[in-house]
């Protein structure tokens, strides 16, 4: 009987050695989208007093109300610290990805500052983004947000459509 105590203590000790060495690290990896993630969050009012001090710099800029629809790559946003709404461009990944922005809807937009320039705003017309009517609302504006990606509150990222 001693025998089988022994015996099954033995057991017991190389089944916990066994354990100890089969333990399992569980990593977990961080994905981050063509930088997305790294995008410096300017408040409204300090984006709206001056678009163009953000120009060259990757930025999210959250809370913002689509106010009208400008073609089908295009729209303007309520913007405090502005006289009127400020202009913001669809980029390519995010036509790309077939995104459709609700008007009314609450967004944040991740992107970059651009000058607005009747090349640019005649791109945009050559390239089906805006229609020939829809130039004239565009030139107007001294800059615009192209984003590279948009977050319709309430829902997820521009990587899915939205509808």
């Amino acid at each position: 009987m001693v025998f089988a105590f022994i015996l099954v203590g033995g057991f017991l000790a190389w089944l916990n050695q066994q354990a100890r060495s089969q333990q399992v690290e569980v990593v977990e990896e961080v994905v981050e989208e063509d930088g997305l993630a790294d995008a410096t969050v300017v408040a409204t009012a300090v984006f709206g007093a001056n678009p163009m001090a953000q120009s060259g710099e990757l930025i999210r800029v959250n809370s913002l109300l689509v106010q009208s629809l400008v073609g089908s790559q295009a729209f303007f946003v309520e913007m405090e610290g502005q006289s009127g709404p400020y202009l913001v461009k669809l980029g390519p990944a995010v036509v790309a990805d077939s995104v459709v922005v609700p008007n009314g809807s609450t967004i944040a937009v991740i992107g970059f500052v651009q000058q607005m320039t009747d090349s640019v705003a005649d791109a945009w017309v050559a390239s089906g983004g805006i229609g020939e009517g829809d130039r004239i609302l565009a030139i107007f504006a001294d800059s615009f947000l192209e984003a590279s990606d948009i977050v319709v509150a309430g829902g997820e990222s521009g990587a899915e459509p939205q509808g």
